[in-house]
């Protein structure tokens, strides 16, 4: 077989394997196998000669992952977007260039010194050059901006109850052992040899995860009774409502109300209802001088008096009128907590919207673009970071949808913060993807920010999966997708101490660079002793 048509098989092959490191449509979960399909993709790239051949190894790569796990994107683009099938399905093929785009700048480099350089690059001789790989890799996979952040440590999560470094060094530490294991199997099996400080390392690292937990039983506990509504609403159904269309809107409003309303338990009184994301249809005007006096909707009066509880919702928050009466920026994202006599408290907004759904990428030019496309929303972008406090004690943070896959918006999120909330509550609507593998794919990368900052969450969807995460990034409760019905929840939250913080919070990203350092230095000490032993 041509050599060329092997290496695209191969290609093919590790695609495929990437896949099964994630929520598939297979249904078939194996993690180590994403690591092995990194050595093959690598491997391709510093053995391949031509940067062509490189562009086009790279993108049948990704296609397989397209087709396998990002098959969702066409029917999202059709319903959130309101493109045509055909503009759709060539933007989904086109993601396969843009999925992983840390790789196009190592494409880049690689380009640069067969054009300039010409050096026959040998970076899977050395150990020293594997770990330095490893750690460049991670770099720009962590600070490359991405649609949908997928990051080589990712599964690692399966195993969340053990990784006890997470919420020391994040997941960037986790991508970089995973970099460094994909590179020695390059070096086993090219080579037949391998860095005994990198495999070191490794065992060490894996070693040391358990040891690292906090087992401690010195936080005193908050009692929180939460109900999430998942109301099921079809996108026809919750994009017909907000026109204003009786019936459309009547249905909406009715299924939350009478989910709302219904018994939480005897012996135990309700303390918030939380509703997902963009659940009520219209938009909220807020009081400035006084958020208090804000005219509410009487629904929310009938189910406060009926529950004795306060609500949490996900809607739309007026922000101004536009002189030439477009849509432009004219609402936010929100999230709106209401007390238990139905006024506002409080309101959070959207800070990172959705490309292609929220707002176009076009900076200055989205105005004139807003006037092409009327039927997409163009949010208003969120400055604030509130600190909700209920009234059974319970501090929270909230983020909406696609924001708690970005660890630094959080970390930004409690560091601007004046105390530590006990959960975060993230609204999300993944109805627009329909009965695929999307709203596991999103939930499964979710999970990393409960070990990361030692923080549950409480997520709250429209069509599922609504469930508690707790601090271990372990699922308490679920409901699974398609389903009309409440999670009710009786947590004993950790009431932690006021400057509480992770190591990760703190330092974010920075504190993995004195691993490397420390790799790096072995590597460097190991290099001068064969030196003097060969003098």
């Amino acid at each position: 077989m041509n050599n060329k048509i092997k290496s695209y098989a191969y290609l093919l092959l590790a695609g495929f394997l990437y896949t099964l490191g994630f929520p598939n449509i297979l249904n078939i979960y194996i993690p180590i196998f994403p690591i092995i399909a990194t050595a093959i993709l690598l491997h391709f790239f510093f053995t391949t000669k031509t940067t062509k051949e490189r562009i086009f190894g790279y993108f049948i790569y990704n296609s397989v992952i397209n087709g396998v796990s990002f098959y969702w994107i066409t029917n999202t683009l059709q319903e959130f977007g309101k493109l045509p099938f055909s503009l759709a399905a060539i933007m989904n093929a086109l993601y396969a260039f843009i999925f992983t785009p840390h790789y196009w700048l190592l494409i880049i480099l690689l380009f640069i010194n067969d054009r300039y350089f010409k050096k026959d690059i040998t970076l899977f001789k050395y150990g020293l050059t594997s770990s330095a790989l490893a750690g460049f890799i991670t770099t720009i996979e962590y600070i490359v901006p991405q649609q949908f952040p997928v990051m080589l440590g990712h599964p690692w999560i399966i195993f969340s109850e053990y990784l006890g470094a997470a919420r020391f060094f994040g997941l960037p530490l986790f991508s970089f052992f995973s970099y460094l294991l994909a590179l020695e199997i390059i070096r086993i099996v090219k080579l037949k040899r391998t860095s005994y400080i990198n495999l070191i390392s490794l065992c060490i690292f894996i070693f040391i995860n358990p040891f690292l937990i906090d087992n401690s039983q010195e936080d005193t506990l908050k009692k929180f009774n939460v109900r999430l509504v998942q109301a099921n609403i079809s996108n026809f159904l919750k994009t017909d409502s907000e026109t204003g269309t009786y019936a459309s809107t009547s249905e909406v409003l009715n299924r939350y109300e009478k989910l709302s309303s219904k018994p939480f338990n005897k012996a135990k009184s309700l303390d918030l209802i939380v509703w997902p994301e963009t659940a009520y249809p219209f938009s909220i005007k807020t009081s400035k001088p006084n958020i208090k006096e804000s005219q509410v909707p009487k629904i929310f009066q009938r189910i406060a008096s009926e529950t004795n509880a306060e609500v949490f919702f996900g809607g739309y928050e007026f922000n101004r009128i536009n002189p030439d009466g477009s849509f432009y920026k004219t609402d936010y994202n929100a999230g709106i907590l209401l007390d238990k006599n139905a006024q506002v408290v409080e309101t959070y907004h959207k800070h990172v919207l959705i490309p292609f759904g929220e707002t176009l990428p076009l900076g200055p030019f989205n105005q004139w673009a807003s006037k092409l496309i009327p039927e997409m929303a163009f949010f208003e972008e969120g400055e604030k970071f509130p600190l909700f406090s209920t009234q059974s004690e319970v501090q929270f943070i909230s983020s909406i949808c696609y924001e708690i896959l970005r660890p630094e918006f959080v970390r930004d999120y409690l560091n601007s913060v004046s105390s530590r909330p006990h959960v975060m509550i993230n609204l999300t609507n993944d109805g627009w993807y329909g009965n695929t593998v999307e709203p596991e794919q999103h939930l499964f990368l979710t999970k990393w920010r409960a070990i990361e900052f030692d923080l549950p969450i409480l997520r709250s969807t429209n069509t599922g999966i609504s469930t508690f995460i707790d601090h271990r990034a372990k699922e308490i409760k679920r409901l699974d997708y398609g389903i009309a019905d409440n999670l009710d929840l009786s947590l004993n939250l950790k009431n932690r101490s006021k400057g509480y913080q992770t190591f990760y919070q703190q330092f974010g990203f920075w504190g993995v660079l004195p691993i490397w350092l420390i790799i790096f230095l072995f590597h460097i000490l190991l290099i001068k002793l064969k030196y003097v032993q060969k003098s």
